[in-house]
């Protein structure tokens, strides 16, 4: 009868070790969906108070010191970051891009115009024809324009 006892009891103590294991997994990965909820729900947000929009003419694109510049303005309502601001010409990476905030400081805020230079020092040259420019702001908001030169 003794033995039968002990029995009962270390399945009773087996079922509580399963059980709390169980619950710490569980518990575990419940906190990690709700964290990946939770930077996902960030992010969107930020890209949903984003927006930005190229503003040259796409007739005339001025070129000065073998540089043409681009201005694109802040549309959205996030103050944006422009060292993370990347530029494509004609679906190219555009190496050692500069920029400058035309209202001057070091953050493009919502109506500010971001000045970048594409160096045909630094990059391909353009040649004659149609081209396309794509800015891309840090959290993946883009504009495109189509341009001639």
């Amino acid at each position: 009868m003794s033995g039968e006892s002990i029995t009962h009891l270390l399945f009773f103590i087996a079922a509580i070790v399963i059980a709390v294991s169980v619950i710490g997994v569980v518990t575990t990965n419940t906190q990690s969906i709700t964290a990946s909820y939770g930077m996902g729900s960030k992010s969107l947000a930020d890209q949903l108070k984003t927006d930005i929009t190229i503003i040259n003419d796409p007739a005339a694109i001025p070129f000065s010191n073998s540089n043409y510049s681009f201005f694109v303005k802040n549309t959205g309502k996030s103050i944006l970051d422009p060292s993370t601001v990347n530029m494509f010409v004609d679906g190219n990476y555009t190496t050692n891009l500069t920029y400058s905030v035309m209202e001057g400081g070091t953050f493009w805020s919502p109506t500010y115009v971001l000045r970048l230079n594409y160096s045909i020092l630094n990059n391909p040259a353009l040649s004659s024809g149609d081209h396309t420019v794509r800015v891309v702001a840090g959290n993946g908001v883009f504009d495109t324009m189509a341009f001639r030169k």
